[in-house]
């Protein structure tokens, strides 16, 4: 049975697994000595069931991309349109992400802009500022990003429940943090690629015959994109373990949680480092060099957040922490923007469709 393995052979299944993809299964199988059938039900049954998901880390600097983070507050009138505004830039301006902040109205936003569209891209911002759309915006590039997996240590393996302390204690084990960096201006890319990576945030575990019948390109021509490109040239650098649950978000179980640290050095770095360590759910930390700001995401179970706030306390001055609260419900994913790269022209900024279609939803 499952539940009979040790923890730490669990640990280590998902961390190989993380490492070389959760759909290579006969050698995650071969490296964790954990019979094929066995990985497999973990995997594709187990872990899903108590809320467990992999999601591919997507390199954007390979893809020529910069990841911007932004706070955006929209005029009062257009506030109950503001998820069809975002739509509309995820569909044509490259919103990848969105999530509502608590208690006030605003909104986090991620956006993963060409590199050579940055400036224009700030202009955007602008002009929807000037024509009353946007209250106001804060946007920063991001150069370096790290991601981390769940610590699966915190997870009841029978009942889904988090049952782990938020401490700084020291301990053997400690999650892998991936690093992305702001991009060079060469491209990886073709629109295949773009295809394939799609379908992979959408579900890292299907088939690549339920994929050509998607997206209608021969099962073969897929899997030479995924092998030679999509896992050859680092465009997917490697996966996470994320935990999610509806039913848990809606009770208010759990709060995403935002740091902000301004003027950060690595002293300061360093100690917030060693907050998202103790705290065992997913994490998003990045820095803006632009900004000498440092900032952590994660979704924390409710009864966590007084043990976390005295962390930050102990650890941090108070005038460089700036802390928001991001409702777990009210957010939505969006895959890589594919739509907006052409094969022959590559990446595509249109300013023209987006304020057509902004157009739109204003008329309503």
């Amino acid at each position: 049975m499952v539940l009979q393995r040790p923890i730490e052979d669990l640990v280590k299944l998902i961390r190989i697994a993380e490492e070389v993809g959760p759909r290579n299964i006969s050698l995650i199988a071969r490296l964790t000595g954990i019979p094929v059938e066995t990985a497999r039900y973990i995997i594709k049954v187990r872990l899903p069931r108590l809320g467990l998901r992999f999601r591919p880390i997507i390199n954007d600097g390979r893809l020529g991309l910069v990841k911007h983070l932004m706070k955006l507050e929209f005029n009062y009138e257009l506030k109950s349109l503001a998820p069809e505004i975002l739509d509309v830039l995820a569909k044509t301006a490259y919103v990848t992400y969105y999530a509502t902040l608590l208690p006030n109205d605003g909104y986090m936003v991620w956006a993963d802009v060409p590199i050579e569209y940055e400036g224009r891209y700030r202009r955007l911002l602008e002009s929807l500022t000037q024509k009353g759309i946007l209250k106001s915006y804060e946007l920063y590039p991001l150069d370096w990003v790290w991601v981390r997996s769940i610590d699966i240590r915190g997870i009841d393996l029978t009942s889904g429940e988090w049952k782990i302390d938020v401490t700084l204690k020291q301990s053997e084990y400690r999650r892998e943090r991936v690093e992305i960096v702001k991009p060079d201006c060469e491209k990886w890319i073709d629109k295949v690629d773009l295809l394939v990576i799609k379908e992979l945030e959408k579900n890292p575990l299907q088939p690549f015959t339920h994929m050509a019948r998607t997206l209608g390109i021969k099962e073969y021509i897929l899997r030479y994109h995924y092998k030679e490109h999509v896992i050859g040239r680092g465009l997917i650098s490697r996966y996470r373990v994320i935990w999610s649950s509806k039913e848990s978000f809606e009770r208010g179980d759990y709060v995403g949680l935002a740091l902000f640290c301004q003027d950060v050095d690595e002293e300061v770095l360093e100690r917030m480092s060693e907050i998202v360590e103790a705290t065992p759910s997913s994490s998003f930390e990045a820095i803006s060099e632009e900004r000498a700001l440092y900032v952590a995401i994660m979704t924390i179970r409710s009864s966590w957040l007084v043990g976390i706030l005295r962390l930050i306390r102990d650890k941090l001055p108070h005038n460089q922490m700036s802390i928001m609260f991001i409702d777990p419900v009210r957010r939505r994913r969006y895959t890589i923007p594919y739509e907006l790269f052409d094969e022959n022209a590559g990446w595509m900024f249109d300013e023209k469709k987006i304020w057509e279609s902004l157009s739109a939803v204003l008329r309503g």
